[in-house]
C-alpha cells in the first residue's frame, strides 16, 4: 500500500475500510464519509478500568544535576527556594498534580543508606556513590519528604536491597511511619514512646510521614545485585515478611521486575514468590523500559540532530511498551494462578522508569551526567506512552518518568538560576484530564506508516533489552486513548507523521457529541525544544474549530502533534 496522502484517502474509502467501519458504528455513516483519513469509534459501554493518578509518577535520582543543582540548591541560596528546594522545580511538580515521586533510585539506592542522609547536614558523611560520583548526603530523607509535601505528591522510596540487610528496611520503616507520642505495646509493658519515632523528632519532623509505598531493591538482575529471579525471589520474601505496620492500610511493596520485556524473568519470579503458600505481602512489579535514541545501540543517538527515519524509528519502539505491558501481565497470570482474584492478577505493574534514552552530546555540563536535550519528538514519545498506561487502566497501577529534572526524559531543565520546562512537561499537563476517569475502549481506524529502519532483528527495544526484537515493520498512523467522567469525555490523540494532517471522524456509540474544547501541542520542526534562552518555543495553543455535527466530531490533528480534547456528551 502506498503511502502519499492521495493513496491514504483512497485506501481510507476502500471496501475493506468500509465494512470495518460499519462493524464498528452497526452503519456505514463513517464509512461513506468522504472527508476524513481516519476515524475513532469510542465505546463508553466498554469500560476497562479506573485511570490511577499514580501512573503519572515522577522520579529522582541522585545522578548528575538531577538533586544537585536540579531538585536542591540549599537554603542559602540567591536562587528562590523552599527549605533549600528549588522553588520553579516545586511550582511546575504542583502544576503537573505530581502524584508520586520516587527516590533515591534507581542505581543509586542500593549503594545508599539512608542513615547517612539525617541528621544535621554539617556533620553528614560525603560518600562514594554510584554513577561515579561522591554524594554530599545534603540531601536525605527529611529533605525528600519535606518535597514531597511542598508538592503535594505521595513519597515513593526504593530501599537498598543490595548492600544493607533486611533489618535496616523494617527500621527505615519504623523511623518513617511510627507514631509520635507513647505507642501501646500490646503487653504488659507500658506505653512508651518509639526511639526511632524520638530520633525522627530530633532531626525535625515530629509527626510520621507515612510511606506506604515502598520498592524493595532496584533492578536486582543487574546494579542491585546480579541475582536470578529465584535469589531476589527469596530476598524479597525475606525482607517483607514482616514488617511495623502503624495504620489500617497495608503497606504496598514493589517487586523488582524485568529488565525490558524480560519474560524468563518475570515467569519464574512469581514461580518462585508463590512457591511458598504464606502471603505474599507484594502489591506491585517493577517494569523499566527505556527507548534509545539508536536501533542499534542501547542509550545512543542524539537527541537533536536525527532524520526522519530515526524519528520514526523512535516512535515506533516506543510503542512496544504496550507489548512489554500485556506480556509481563501475562507472564505473571500464567506463572501463578493463585494471585488471582476476581479474574484478575492482584498484583499491579508499576512502569517506574520509562522514557528515551539518548546517547552524549546535549548535556547542560559534562558533569550533568545523563543529562540530554528534549524536543517534539520526545513530545509524542510521551503521548503514545501515556495513552498506553490509560489504555491498559485494569493492569498498570502506577509509573515514573526518568526523570523529572536534568536526567533522561526530563520535565525541567535547571542549571544555577536557569530554568524551563521541556515538551514533555506540557504533555502531563494536558493529559491531567485522564486522572480519575473511567478508561474505555476506543478504536483508530488510520493507516499505518512505514518504520523506515524496522527492516533488521537487531533494534534496540529497553534497558538493555534481553534478546533481539523481530523487526518493527510499522508505526501507529493515529493512536491515543479515552476515558469518561460524567458527562465528559477525555480524547487524547497522538499523529505521528511528519507532514500529514489527519482529518478524523470521531463518534461516541450509544451518545452524541454537544461540545468541545481542546489543546494542541504541535510545531512545524519536530526538532524544536525550549532551552534557557529561548524558554517558550515549544508551547500548547488552544484547539479552534470545534463544533459538532449530527452528534459527531469533524476534526483535523496537525502534523508531528499531541492533542487532548475535552468532549461533553448529551
Amino acid at each position: 500500500m502506498s503511502k502519499n496522502s492521495s493513496s491514504r484517502r483512497s485506501f481510507l474509502k476502500s471496501s475493506s475500510l468500509a465494512a470495518a467501519a460499519v462493524a464498528l458504528n452497526g452503519s456505514t455513516s463513517i464509512a461513506q464519509s468522504k472527508q476524513a483519513d481516519a476515524y475513532i469509534d469510542i465505546m463508553p459501554s466498554e469500560p476497562i478500568a479506573t485511570i490511577s493518578d499514580e501512573i503519572y509518577g515522577h522520579f529522582i535520582e541522585h545522578l548528575g544535576g538531577v538533586i544537585y543543582d536540579g531538585v536542591w540548591v540549599g537554603e542559602g541560596s540567591k536562587i528562590a527556594n523552599v527549605n533549600g528546594v528549588r522553588k520553579s522545580f516545586i511550582d511546575m511538580m504542583r502544576e503537573v498534580q505530581a502524584p508520586v515521586l520516587r527516590w533515591p533510585g534507581g542505581c543509586f539506592a542500593d549503594s545508599y543508606d539512608w542513615h547517612d542522609g539525617i541528621g544535621p547536614r554539617a556533620k553528614r558523611p560525603a560518600r562514594a556513590a554510584f554513577w561515579h560520583q561522591q554524594d554530599s548526603n545534603q540531601y536525605g530523607l527529611h529533605e525528600f519528604m519535606h518535597t514531597c509535601k511542598a508538592i503535594g505528591a505521595k513519597p515513593y522510596l526504593a530501599a537498598n536491597l543490595r548492600t544493607e540487610p533486611a533489618r535496616d528496611f523494617y527500621e527505615e520503616i519504623e523511623y518513617c511511619n511510627a507514631p509520635s507520642g507513647d505507642i501501646p505495646s500490646h503487653s504488659a509493658a507500658p506505653a512508651m514512646p518509639n526511639a526511632l519515632a524520638t530520633q525522627r523528632a530530633t532531626n525535625g519532623d515530629k509527626e510520621p510521614f507515612n510511606v506506604d509505598l515502598w520498592g524493595v531493591g532496584n533492578e536486582s538482575w543487574g546494579c542491585g545485585g546480579n541475582m536470578t529471579p529465584e535469589e531476589y525471589a527469596a530476598e524479597f520474601r525475606r525482607y517483607t515478611a514482616w514488617t511495623p505496620s502503624y495504620d489500617k492500610e497495608k503497606l504496598r511493596f514493589v517487586a523488582v521486575g524485568p529488565n525490558g520485556d524480560d519474560i524468563d524473568w518475570t515467569t519464574r519470579l512469581f514461580k518462585a514468590l508463590y512457591g511458598n503458600p504464606e502471603g505474599r505481602n507484594l502489591w506491585g512489579l517493577s517494569i523499566h523500559y527505556y527507548t534509545s535514541g539508536s536501533a542499534k545501540k542501547f542509550a545512543d543517538g542524539d537527541a537533536l540532530k536525527f532524520n526522519d527515519e530515526d524519528y520514526y524509528d523512535l516512535l515506533t519502539r516506543g510503542g512496544l511498551m504496550d507489548k512489554v505491558i500485556t506480556d509481563h501481565w501475562t507472564a505473571m497470570t500464567n506463572a501463578a494462578p493463585s494471585m488471582m482474584s476476581k479474574g484478575q492478577p492482584s498484583v499491579k505493574l508499576v512502569v517506574d522508569e520509562w522514557g528515551a534514552w539518548y546517547g552524549k552530546g546535549t548535556e547542560l555540563a559534562p558533569e550533568y551526567n545523563l543529562s540530554q536535550q528534549s524536543t517534539m519528538r520526545d513530545a509524542l514519545l510521551t503521548g503514545i506512552t501515556l495513552d498506553i498506561f490509560q489504555r491498559h487502566a485494569d493492569k498498570v497501577g502506577a509509573a515514573a518518568v526518568a526523570q523529572s529534572i536534568n536526567c533522561i526524559h526530563s520535565l525541567m531543565l535547571a542549571q544555577g538560576d536557569k530554568f524551563c520546562v521541556t515538551p514533555t512537561y506540557h504533555v502531563f499537563k494536558m493529559y491531567l484530564p485522564h486522572r480519575g476517569a473511567q478508561s474505555v475502549r476506543a478504536a483508530f481506524t488510520a493507516p499505518a506508516i512505514p518504520n523506515p529502519l524496522g527492516t533488521t532483528p537487531a533494534q534496540v527495544g529497553g534497558a538493555s533489552y534481553i534478546g533481539q526484537l523481530p523487526p518493527i515493520k510499522t508505526l501507529a498512523g493515529l493512536s491515543g486513548s479515552a476515558s469518561i467522567k460524567g458527562k465528559t469525555l477525555t480524547l487524547t490523540v497522538v499523529n505521528p507523521h511528519l507532514t500529514d494532517a489527519m482529518t478524523t471522524e470521531i463518534a461516541v456509540r450509544g451518545a452524541s457529541v454537544t461540545a468541545a474544547k481542546g489543546t494542541v501541542l504541535a510545531e512545524k520542526d519536530v526538532h524544536a525544544h525550549n532551552d534557557f534562552a529561548n524558554p517558550d518555543v515549544v508551547k500548547p495553543s488552544a484547539v479552534s474549530g470545534l463544533t459538532p455535527a449530527g452528534g459527531k466530531l469533524m476534526h483535523t490533528f496537525p502534523p508531528a502533534s499531541v492533542t487532548s480534547l475535552e468532549i461533553t456528551l448529551a
